[in-house]
């Protein structure tokens, strides 16, 4: 890491992150009592107002500081915020990403453990932390860490979103709200007409895979969905990303492989899983695409996908590494 001098910081809070305000502040107390101490006076706090508000503040700010600084910015909350603060430091060189898990999601950094969940929570761990090279995913406008998921579970997470708004001053009373919030979200997406049934033409790295399909998740991390790990092969750094495709099934047929899939268990329905790797997908349907992206939804007709390797740097605390999970074993 550069001596402070040569260092900027830029902390990022999502509001809706924090139920109560009184913990938003205790977290922005203790961020400029740790600068005073230190005497570093090269930061700064911003409170996001509303969706994508931290992509064009992040890039007003950059532009304002000379690129022989390193800019460390900071998403503190969950995968909006984090979504929001990659999306705007993409292409930027001298800029790094940090993330301070206090969402109901909060998913990528379980890839660095999860029994180091809790340090990256810590302010004088995440200044001093080495950044290190990560993949992310290139999708249409967007760009993503974590996932890109098509079909069923683009759904699920579309009427999750739903529900939590009716629940959100409940998650700091109830911990495992948010887990049960997306089982319930799955099983509503199961009436869903756009979960089943749908034709895509799906082309990856040149081979032509189109079908008939009720899942389709490309993952550059293993953890989604409050904890839950589908895709357990997936690693950040290994420029690939892991692709599991569910075929056409019965809408009773999905109850009982989900509670298997979302632990990694896809590989028990070999007539109807598979898991490839790839670096390139694209994905055409006559009917709209629902697409979830690190927990961001979009409706599209047209998808490409593509692995982007070691394109942003990630502030990895106390020297961690990515984990592998599991072994790939498929295509």
């Amino acid at each position: 890491m550069e001596t402070d001098d040569k260092r900027e910081h830029l902390f990022f809070f999502n509001p809706n992150s924090f139920p109560r305000q009184a913990d938003l502040d205790r977290i922005r107390s203790q961020i400029t009592a740790y600068f005073e101490h230190s005497g570093n006076s090269a930061y700064s706090i911003h409170v996001s107002r509303y969706p994508r508000d931290a992509i064009s503040v992040i890039r007003k700010r950059i532009t304002q500081i000379d690129t022989a600084v390193t800019v460390r910015v900071y998403a503190i909350g969950g995968d909006g915020i984090l979504f929001d603060c990659l999306n705007g430091i993409i292409g930027i060189p001298n800029a790094e990403l940090a993330i301070m898990p206090f969402g109901g999601g909060s998913d990528f950094v379980r890839a660095f453990g999860l029994e180091h969940y809790e340090q990256f929570r810590n302010i004088a761990l995440q200044v001093a932390a080495p950044a290190i090279p990560t993949d992310i995913i290139h999708c249409g406008n967007n760009c993503a860490l974590n996932f890109c998921t098509v079909g069923l579970e683009a759904v699920s997470v579309l009427k999750t979103l739903s529900l939590s708004r009716y629940f959100v001053n409940f998650r700091s009373i109830f911990p495992s709200l948010t887990s049960l919030l997306y089982n319930l979200g799955g099983i509503l997406a199961t009436f869903e007409t756009a979960s089943f049934g749908q034709w895509y033409t799906i082309n990856a790295d040149g081979e032509d895979i189109s079908g008939v399909y009720t899942i389709i998740n490309i993952a550059n991390g293993p953890y989604y969905g409050a904890g839950k790990s589908a895709v357990t092969t997936a690693v950040p750094d290994d420029g690939i990303l892991d692709m599991i495709t569910v075929g056409d099934t019965y809408r009773i047929q999905i109850v009982g492989l989900m509670s298997d899939y979302m632990h990694g268990g896809y590989y028990k329905y070999p007539d109807m899983a598979s898991l490839r790797r790839v670096k390139k997908v694209s994905i055409r349907s006559d009917t709209p695409l629902t697409v979830n992206l690190d927990g961001e939804t979009f409706f599209e007709s047209d998808l490409s996908v593509e692995i982007m390797p070691g394109e942003v740097k990630i502030a990895a605390v106390n020297s961690l590494s990515y984990q592998m999970k599991a072994v790939f074993h498929g295509q």
